[in-house]
């Protein structure tokens, strides 16, 4: 009896060990990104890079493109491939939200607005590999 309440104990201390995980299931952000960007209302792609990190549902980083670097805040969606992104570029004079969600493991699509009231949408991908 003493064998089957420890097993028993050991049993549930995994399982709460292993189901209360902090980090989001199927959503790790963390990594160098290429994304390409298009303003509603303009013709033609711009390109960018994107490095993240993400600590459980907190994501940091940076980009650069066309229009400078920004730093990098946001947060995913506990219960989805979903996250949102806030940037502001080093001298804080341009600024932009980013509405995304992830598509797999190493892509997202979403719509971003700016403080320049202009808006679109983004697709980016992970760089995996050299």
């Amino acid at each position: 009896m003493k064998k089957l309440i420890m097993m028993a104990a050991l049993i549930i201390a995994t399982g709460l060990i292993t189901g209360c995980s902090s980090v989001p299931k199927n959503s790790n952000m963390t990594g160098n990104w290429k994304y390409t960007f298009e303003e509603t209302g303009r013709s033609g792609v711009q390109n960018g890079t994107m490095t993240i990190a993400q600590d459980s549902y907190n994501l940091r980083g940076k980009c650069n493109d066309l229009f400078g670097e920004f730093q990098l805040t946001g947060s995913m969606d506990e219960n989805s491939s979903k996250f949102i992104i806030d940037g502001t570029r080093n001298d804080s004079t341009r600024s932009f939200h980013l509405n995304g969600s992830l598509s797999s493991d190493n892509a997202f699509e979403g719509t971003y607005t700016t403080n320049q009231n202009t808006s679109g949408t983004m697709k980016g991908s992970k760089v995996t590999g050299n």
